[in-house]
């Protein structure tokens, strides 16, 4: 049975659960703590020491997109279809919240909801940057959603899976997200099915 590797502190975890619920896939789970991921054994495993990290019957993966492209292509789910200009849009749509918007939002909900309790001094100056590349992205994210239902088209993909775990702690971390009608609406849409409730329990 396939394993995941994962943190439930993780937004990055919680994506690749988000995917393994969607498709309906069976697996099972070691919790890690921080502290084993720099051990000797999982090293092997994410040489980074990062999660999430599946083992899919001895095939070893890391990295949450790769993992979530990789479950969609092994049921072949629409989350991820074979059609190659459907999957270049939800790849465009994947690169620009992984790339602009997931350290923004990492950095604001660490120095607002975890440095303190870890003793780590909080840096403004990072909560400010992670302000700045959202008030740059978020109208751009916005602006699709007003003109699909979900990023890509019509129908729910990956794409959507990916900024849904990049956003999941945009409340609890004060972003305010209420002049982005169109991106909340769609928040709040993707927050009350099924699959997020599962993991949020």
């Amino acid at each position: 049975m396939l394993i995941l590797y994962r943190n439930k502190i993780s937004n990055h975890t919680n994506k690749v659960e988000y995917v393994l619920k969607l498709l309906g896939l069976d697996y099972e789970y070691k919790k890690m703590d921080f502290k084993d991921l720099k051990s000797r054994d999982y090293l092997k495993l994410h040489p980074a020491g990062k999660i999430p990290v599946i083992d899919d019957e001895g095939f070893i993966l890391f990295e949450s997109n790769a993992i979530s492209k990789y479950l969609c292509n092994k049921v072949e789910s629409e989350l991820y279809p074979a059609n190659l200009q459907e999957r270049a849009i939800i790849d465009q749509w994947i690169d620009i919240a992984s790339i602009h918007l997931d350290n923004a939002t990492s950095d604001i909900a660490f120095y607002r909801l975890l440095a303190k309790s870890m003793n780590v001094e909080i840096s403004e100056n990072a909560i400010n940057e992670g302000l700045k590349a959202l008030d740059r992205f978020l109208p751009i994210l916005n602006s699709q959603l007003e003109k699909n239902r979900y990023l890509a088209s019509d129908e729910l993909t990956l794409a959507d899976i990916n900024l849904l775990s990049i956003l999941e702690y945009a409340e609890s971390s004060k972003i305010d997200l209420s002049k982005y009608k169109s991106l909340k609406k769609w928040l709040e849409e993707l927050q009350n099915m099924e699959f997020f409730k599962q993991i949020h329990k």
